[in-house]
């Protein structure tokens, strides 16, 4: 007789995606290969399973950090620091912002990715002390990596507001709830997107505007990532 485990169809937390996808299919795997022994009781069996699920979800979970050990804390903002690697087959920057040391709760350039671990269902989310926005369903990819994403308006709106909470329906945990102290979001997010300077520099940056200039930190910011000299961003932005 053969048991299987459909009702626990368990994503792992992991960064980068490509990895929870894998240990999603692994973790299908096992738990669909689950077979019962004569006069045992299937419940057991079910122990067996979610005793293999742990263990997926503290592997990949030790697998987000070691994604970013080798990378150097550059800059940090209230409970934000941003860190930067080079990819060693590109040669490429990456900037990735953490919280409170908190490898599963990850910052990038336009999105926040909250690591819940007992199989996502269903997020609601609040900013601040306004009225919680509705309830929306997981999307697939949060169900497969097993991590809220924030993106879009929502991400915008990070900006604006000092505290974030989260309700989140899961299969195995119940109910989790998770709240963020968004303090000095908005100064990483703007690091990551000048290519994540060291503190020193990034103060350089941001020395630019002057009390009267018409742009903004931010903007000018993005006009140095975009390669524009002091001199092009003083033009630009004098009054």
């Amino acid at each position: 007789m053969r048991f299987e485990c459909s009702a626990l169809q368990i994503s792992p937390i992991t960064a980068p995606y490509l990895f929870g996808l894998i240990a999603s299919q692994l973790w299908g795997y096992i738990a669909t290969r689950v077979v019962c022994l004569e006069g045992v009781h299937v419940n057991k069996y079910r122990v067996i399973c979610l005793a293999a699920l742990f263990v997926l979800i503290a592997f990949s979970t030790q697998s987000v950090a070691a994604g970013l050990k080798d990378a150097k804390p550059v800059f940090k903002s209230g409970n934000w620091t941003v860190l930067r690697s080079i990819d060693a087959m590109t040669d490429k920057t990456n900037c990735t912002g953490i919280y409170k040391e908190n490898y599963g709760i990850q910052l990038v350039r336009d999105s926040l990715y909250i690591q819940i671990q007992g199989g996502i269902q269903s997020v609601t989310l609040r900013f601040g002390e306004n009225p919680p926005k509705g309830m929306r369903l997981a999307s697939k990819i949060e169900k497969d990596v097993g991590t809220v994403i924030i993106s879009g308006n929502d991400f915008s709106e990070l900006g604006q507001t000092a505290r974030l909470r989260l309700q989140v329906l899961t299969l195995v945990r119940g109910i989790v709830n998770e709240d963020l102290d968004t303090t000095g979001i908005q100064a990483a997010v703007e690091n990551i997107n000048s290519g994540c300077p060291v503190q020193a520099e990034a103060k350089k940056v941001q020395s630019t505007a002057t009390p009267n200039s018409l742009c903004s930190d931010q903007l000018i910011s993005r006009m140095r990532a975009n390669g524009l000299t002091d001199a092009q961003i003083r033009n630009i932005c004098q009054n």
